[in-house]
């Protein structure tokens, strides 16, 4: 695959960084957009330093007219947007328990920046790559997606709500003729210092004691195995699965790929309701 132009917003920690690496050494260059710069200067130091190609943009991805100014200036300075990749995400310990004992400020803030900064993503790289009339989009999913999140009410609502905002937006574009895929994936439970902060506060330890398991003895997600999909995502092999919502853990974005026609007849990786 040729070398791609790929912004990873809230690259300067977690998931974001380890994807930035992950596809640098894919030999695309990666915008990483985040808040602290001093994070993100020394993420595109070390992909410098290990040969990657990157540069970096501090941006508040709440921020609507901050994006689309810093969106322009990446297309300006490196001539076009081949992938963007909306990673922003945070699972606030303010935001976890009981739904009716949490601050309603506290619900909403993290809704707000789960799904508001992927709209506001996906909204800004779609009007930069309507010019070229190409591109992909990648939103993150997560837990509460697949099946509720008790006492994660606002991230489970917020990801859910995602997945189902990434399938409206393929059939608009589809209709409205422009040759830009979006998708929604997992990533999955990776380890980090963001997860690991997660694991061993109070609030989780109380509601969500599972995941300290799961982060101490049990078997955590790769970072490789989002970097595997994405890379497959953004092949152009999975074009027509547009829209549809994929697990890194999985581990058959190939051979959905492969039976696409089956996908799509039979409506897999959508988000339904059985009645």
């Amino acid at each position: 695959m040729s070398q791609k132009n790929i912004v990873i917003t809230g690259a300067s920690g977690g998931i974001g960084g380890m994807l930035a690496k992950g596809l640098a050494n894919k030999n695309h260059h990666i915008i990483c957009i985040g808040r602290n710069q001093e994070r993100l200067q020394e993420l595109v130091s070390i992909i410098k330093c290990k040969g990657g190609s990157a540069s970096f943009e501090v941006c508040d991805m709440m921020h609507d007219q901050a994006v689309e100014s810093v969106g322009r200036k990446i297309v300006k300075e490196i001539g076009g947007i081949d992938i963007w990749i909306n990673n922003v995400g945070v699972n606030n310990h303010d935001a976890i328990g009981p739904t009716w004992e949490l601050e309603p400020e506290n619900w909403w803030a993290e809704v707000s920046l789960n799904l508001y900064t992927a709209f506001l993503g996906t909204r800004t790289a779609i009007n930069l790559m309507k010019t070229r009339n190409f591109g992909y989009i990648i939103n993150l999913g997560g837990g509460g997606v697949q099946e509720p999140k008790p006492f994660g009410s606002a991230y489970g609502a917020a990801k859910t709500a995602i997945v189902k905002f990434i399938e409206t937006v393929s059939l608009e574009l589809k209709a409205e003729n422009l040759n830009i895929k979006v998708f929604s994936f997992n990533p999955g439970f990776i380890k980090n210092k963001r997860t690991e902060m997660l694991v061993e506060s109070n609030v989780a330890r109380r509601y969500m004691p599972k995941l300290e398991q799961v982060f101490k003895y049990g078997e955590m997600s790769k970072p490789q195995d989002s970097i595997g999909l994405i890379t497959a995502l953004i092949s152009g092999k999975a074009d027509e699965l547009s829209g549809r919502y994929f697990f890194s853990d999985d581990k058959n974005i190939d051979e959905a790929i492969a039976n696409k026609k089956d996908v799509i007849n039979e409506g897999k990786n959508l988000l339904r309701v059985k009645v």
